[in-house]
């Protein structure tokens, strides 16, 4: 998955609106962002680790967790080049148990420490350049790096979405590239038996549509910029990603001539530019070359499942309770 800002290096009308777009100047590059994160594996028993990365009870303290928060088992994973001299970085694998997660998550923690190994930092590390958190980009670089299953690497749970309804059960979440003729035909296929199901009486499951780009089709990514622009000032970005799905380039509000220089228009699409950023530098950072994707689960946890391929197989996934 390459980023957004991919965009505005082609030419054409429509990439001329969006280098027009104060979204688009700001929009960093996640194959740019890949290439910065500098992380090695390193073995948890070696010397120069801090003692207290080891220690579950110094680790809940810093990370200022609640009283029901637990961590148990913590390996330091990957040495982290920090972003400017006189810090060394190391990423922490553990297990969290909480309230929300009873049965225990794994985590990824970034942190930071001076070359004493004294002072420790913890928290947001931001890059006000890139307008990035950095330490979210490496927790992203190295899940994806030691999961079996680029799949297994993605949190769909923190990537933004457009919501379909349902009536029954916890969401199926869908990850697609509408820049794909294969993603448009299967979310087409997919939203059009959700709503047929819908309409015989039967109980449905909601749906998020997860939606990435690829950066290799400028029309197919302002579109779904723009669906989540609608979404969030008017809540209708659902009726885009149909008539894209449909129409494609045909869509009539995609035409250079009805974009032109509407300032309201350069506003939808600078809101959803950033959620389709975030959504797609997660795709690149967990090395995934396969789409779509379909994840079920709810209160942050998520699981990828085999993509059915019958119409019976469908038919139970939607509305399984």
């Amino acid at each position: 998955m390459a980023c957004l800002a991919t965009i505005s290096a082609h030419a054409g009308a429509i990439g001329d609106f969006m280098k027009s777009s104060k979204a688009s100047s700001s929009s960093s590059a996640a194959a740019d962002e890949k290439a910065s994160i500098k992380a090695t594996p390193i073995d948890p028993k070696n010397k120069e680790i801090p003692d207290w990365l080891r220690d579950s009870d110094r680790l809940k303290s810093m990370l200022g967790a609640e009283a029901d928060f637990k961590v148990e088992n913590p390996k330091v994973v990957r040495r982290v080049e920090a972003p400017f001299p006189g810090l060394e970085g190391y990423v922490v694998e553990a297990t969290t148990i909480s309230e929300a997660n009873p049965e225990g998550k794994q985590e990824l923690f970034v942190f930071y420490t001076d070359k004493s190994k004294r002072y420790l930092m913890v928290g947001m590390m931001i890059d006000m350049k890139a307008n990035r958190d950095v330490n979210v980009d490496v927790e992203r670089y190295v899940r994806g790096e030691l999961a079996d299953n680029p799949a297994k690497a993605l949190r769909p749970q923190d990537m933004n979405s457009i919501n379909v309804a349902g009536t029954i059960g916890s969401p199926l979440t869908f990850v697609v590239d509408l820049g794909k003729q294969a993603g448009r035909e299967s979310t087409l296929n997919l939203l059009r038996f959700h709503q047929t199901l819908k309409g015989t009486g039967a109980g449905v499951r909601p749906i998020r549509l997860v939606l990435v780009s690829a950066g290799d089709d400028e029309f197919a990514t302002a579109a779904m910029a723009m669906a989540y622009g609608d979404e969030v000032n008017s809540g209708t970005g659902l009726a885009k990603v149909i008539d894209f799905s449909e129409k494609y380039r045909d869509a009539r509000w995609l035409q250079p001539s009805s974009m032109g220089k509407d300032p309201a228009l350069k506003r939808t699409l600078g809101t959803g530019i950033f959620k389709m950023e975030n959504n797609s530098t997660q795709a690149l950072l967990a090395r995934i070359d396969t789409l779509p994707l379909v994840y079920e689960g709810a209160n942050g946890r998520t699981l990828n499942i085999p993509l059915p391929s019958t119409q019976a197989q469908w038919k139970a996934l939607l509305t399984k309770k």
